[in-house]
């Protein structure tokens, strides 16, 4: 029980900040001039890739604390003011991942499917920062297995949304789509929040030995 319940949080928490609902708008408009054959070949790439990225960071999570001396606590409390950040943006439906020059380069580009697909799209500062956080409460291998299943369904769901992109964009229209992006953000939120929670709690314990 306790490792499908870190499953399904691991799962909602990379699911909410990767959020490919709101990828839908920049994956139509970088993807405009390609077939169908192109589309899908970059939209399963791109997925890869970030699995591969989001996995790589949640399997050496803890290593990168102990490389650079980053106590677990200071990192759940600026991850979750990152999180906190993001999930403002995206109450605002405005996640802001792709600045307008990167947007730019991105339509100079046949193969989005690296850049900016797979990064800072699907796989971004905060969804890393997410996949850290969450590897650092796995507290045996079992639940580290878990937290690679979430990540491999988390993008899973993201290909089928994709795929799907342009008749979920007809139907469900902008401000469809940009309530979705609030209620991830809701979400998100209150996620970010309890990490910063957690942190600060784990701070003050250890200050007081």
């Amino acid at each position: 029980m306790e490792y499908v319940t870190y499953l399904l949080g691991s799962f909602v928490a990379v699911f909410v900040i990767v959020d490919p609902f709101a990828v839908i708008p920049v994956y139509l408009t970088v993807t405009a001039d390609a077939t169908d054959q192109e589309r899908r070949s970059m939209r399963r790439k791109a997925n890869w890739i970030a699995f591969m990225i989001l996995f790589s960071f949640a399997i050496t999570g803890t290593t990168i604390f102990n490389i650079f001396g980053i106590t677990l606590p200071a990192f759940q409390i600026a991850g979750g003011i990152l999180l906190l950040l993001l999930g403002v943006s995206q109450l605002n439906a405005k996640p802001n991942r792709l600045r307008l020059d990167e947007q730019s380069e991105s339509m100079e580009k046949h193969d989005i499917s690296v850049f900016p697909l797979a990064t800072p799209l699907l796989a971004g500062p905060g969804a890393i920062s997410t996949v850290v956080l969450q590897s650092s409460q796995a507290t045996n291998l079992g639940m580290l297995a878990m937290l690679c299943i979430a990540i491999f369904l988390t993008l899973f769901c993201s290909d089928l949304i994709l795929k799907m992109s342009k008749h979920l964009q007809s139907i469900m229209g902008k401000t469809g789509l940009n309530i979705l992006t609030r209620i991830m953000g809701i979400i998100l939120t209150a996620i970010a929040v309890q990490h910063i929670l957690n942190g600060v709690e784990k701070a003050i314990k250890a200050m007081s030995f």
